[in-house]
């Protein structure tokens, strides 16, 4: 997390318990990543408008010489040309070319007729408009929780908050033999921004994770606070509290913080991070989804869990296994009746356990998975929903081989 500080070391130091300390977050990440995004869109939305017709028929003469250098752009040396770069990055191409090869060939013999179109591409894979929607809900969420003012963080009052300092499009994209350093400086950065909002190295997205579905118990412990300051975490983040004898919800501060399950609400500030970061930061570059899986495979061997007695937990990782990582659906429900699991099932297909497993020792040892992002808990009265990565079998198959033990 930084400094070679555990995630607790810096949890506890930062003093994560309080609200106002998710300023740095915002301010620090969230809105420099939001005010790249906002530009790459405005950029993406101005090629639109550019493009769609022929060369010759873009009266701006130096948009024109611009648009050429989009499309034809170092084409001496195709293989690190901008052009290829434009191609790849933004679809920008001649129309009806197959390739980026066939672009450069239809520019060259047709010049200023060549019809300029868009293709997919990363551009449109990342989904940038939904994504600047995401960070401008996110962002006006969390600065009206700590009482931030947008324009005290460079954005403007009004949705959908733009920069206070905006970009124009037009100046990203070089003339002839300029240095297209501007756009490519604008798209890297975004790259980087994004791999420093995710899982395993941003220290605030590592701690959603973490504490999104967690015993009080344990979360209090982790960060060596009271029932009182989890609290206030718990209202900020949107965690509710869950009793782990029925599933009901129930009120904070309270005086048996060991019976309660503390689990994110969807409409919640903690999912909307998780979403951000599953949806969309996932999808960025390749290098974030290695990150991330590296990530996990290391928690994922670093948990160690004793699910003991044995022969108890036995039948619900055998249905895991046969079920859960034998098909196509990658979930299974706990039946609870009187505190205890009576039935595993996935739709029409269960299992009755003869005496059945406590909840609460159950979600007391399935947690460490959940919050290192391995597994989803969902919870409501009588009933209990299992959702598994596929990186979890391996951990899964542990269990099993070790008679309980990971």
């Amino acid at each position: 997390m930084g400094e070679g500080k555990s995630l607790r070391e810096w949890a506890k130091e930062n003093k994560i318990w309080k609200p106002e300390s998710w300023r740095i977050f915002l301010v620090n990440d969230l809105v420099p990543f939001y005010k790249q995004a906002y530009a790459l869109d405005k950029f993406y939305c101005f090629l639109r408008e550019a493009c769609g017709r022929p060369l010759a028929d873009i009266e701006d003469e130096e948009l024109r010489k611009k648009i050429k250098v989009a499309i034809y752009g170092g084409a001496e040396n195709p293989e690190t040309s901008f052009a290829k770069f434009m191609y790849e990055n933004f679809g920008v191409g001649a129309e009806d070319a197959s390739s980026f090869e066939d672009s450069l060939k239809y520019f060259e013999n047709f010049g200023d007729g060549v019809k300029v179109s868009l293709e997919d591409s990363w551009i449109d894979r990342i989904r940038i408009g939904n994504l600047v929607k995401r960070l401008g809900d996110l962002i006006g969420t969390i600065s009206s929780e700590i009482n931030a003012k947008l324009p005290e963080i460079g954005l403007q009052d009004s949705y959908p908050y733009p920069p206070a300092e905006s970009i124009d499009p037009k100046t990203l994209l070089p003339n002839p033999g300029e240095s297209p350093e501007k756009l490519l400086s604008l798209v890297y950065g975004f790259k980087q921004k994004a791999l420093d909002l995710s899982l395993g190295i941003n220290p605030f997205v590592t701690f959603v994770f973490y504490s999104r579905s967690i015993p009080l118990l344990a979360l209090m412990e982790f960060l060596q606070c009271r029932v009182e300051d989890i609290k206030g975490l718990a209202e900020f983040l949107g965690l509710k509290p869950y009793s782990m004898l029925d599933g009901s919800v129930i009120a904070l501060p309270t005086k048996a913080p060991e019976t309660v399950f503390l689990l994110y609400d969807y409409s919640s500030v903690l999912n909307k991070i998780i979403e951000l970061h599953n949806e969309y930061l996932i999808g960025i570059d390749s290098s974030i989804e290695k990150s991330t899986n590296n990530y996990l495979k290391e928690i994922a061997n670093q948990i160690r869990v004793n699910f003991e007695p044995w022969g108890e937990y036995k039948p619900i990782f055998d249905f895991i296994k046969s079920r859960v990582f034998s098909g196509k659906i990658n979930l299974c429900e706990l039946e609870i009746k009187n505190g205890r699991i009576e039935k595993v099932s996935q739709g029409y297909i269960s299992i009755t356990l003869q005496g059945g497993v406590w909840l609460r020792d159950f979600l007391l040892k399935i947690y460490p998975i959940v919050s290192a992002g391995l597994a989803d808990v969902n919870i409501w009265r009588g009933s209990i929903r299992l959702t598994f990565k596929p990186l979890t079998k391996d951990w899964v198959g542990r269990v099993i081989e070790n008679e309980g033990k990971a």
